[in-house]
């Protein structure tokens, strides 16, 4: 029996539903690449309960037929890499890997940092009761100022993310995609983040003129049209 062939993934979202880890588009991506439709289900911040039962610790979380958990989206890629060799979500083997592997720590230290002052602060609308009040005081405990000191941090951030982008725009250049002529993991690592702040921030993160405009809108339509389920924030 095929071990991922009704996983089911467990996501943090706001208060209306949505996703709002870069790390499980993260997950959600490589899935539709492997033609696989997780059932899933939604938890706010503070509906952690379910996800201590299923043994894990962190979004998402990613429940397999054989009773597997894997709670990081690194781990679930692999893991459906192993499971599931076809299509592959590295086109070209072991350096394609080694390349994923690069460019996930390279938006870890530098393009998800970047992005915080410009999304982080607008979360707080997306949630309401306990949650709203649990996510304030846990970022203030976390980035040790408050959402509005945060959010002054915007400017920054841009020039920040403008150039944690470069070697991004760089490969999208030579080949229409990250990964080359045809979309695979390091897009849907790329397009995790960017996913992320575009349903969770009402400010516009990527500019008309920016290579990856055009890249983020073709990204979006795969898969019958996913990442599109979520509306953009901004108007």
């Amino acid at each position: 029996m095929n071990p991922v062939s009704r996983p089911v993934i467990y996501e943090l979202t706001s208060t209306g539903g949505v996703a709002l880890s870069p790390w499980c588009w993260h997950a959600r991506m490589a899935l539709a690449h492997k033609g696989i439709e997780p059932e899933i289900r939604q938890h706010c911040f503070t509906d952690k309960e379910p996800l201590k039962a299923a043994g894990g610790k962190s979004f998402p979380l990613l429940l397999l037929d054989d009773g597997t958990v894997l709670d990081d989206s690194m781990k679930i890629v692999m893991r459906l890499e192993e499971a599931v060799p076809q299509p592959t979500l590295f086109p070209g083997g072991e350096p394609a890997v080694a390349a994923y592997r690069f460019m996930h720590r390279h938006t870890q230290l530098m393009v998800f940092p970047s992005l915080i002052p410009l999304v982080v602060p607008h979360i707080p609308e997306m949630l309401e009761g306990e949650d709203h009040d649990y996510f304030i005081t846990s970022r203030r405990e976390r980035f040790g100022m408050s959402m509005d000191e945060v959010a002054k941090g915007a400017d920054a951030a841009r020039e920040s993310l403008n150039k944690a982008l470069e070697p991004f725009r760089r490969a999208i250049t030579g080949g229409g995609y990250v990964s080359g002529s045809a979309p695979a993991m390091p897009d849907y690592l790329l397009f995790g983040v960017l996913q992320w702040a575009r349903v969770s921030s009402p400010q516009t993160i990527i500019e008309d003129d920016d290579i990856i405009k055009p890249w983020m809108e073709n990204i979006l339509d795969l898969f019958d049209g996913l990442g599109r389920s979520e509306p953009a924030r901004a108007a």
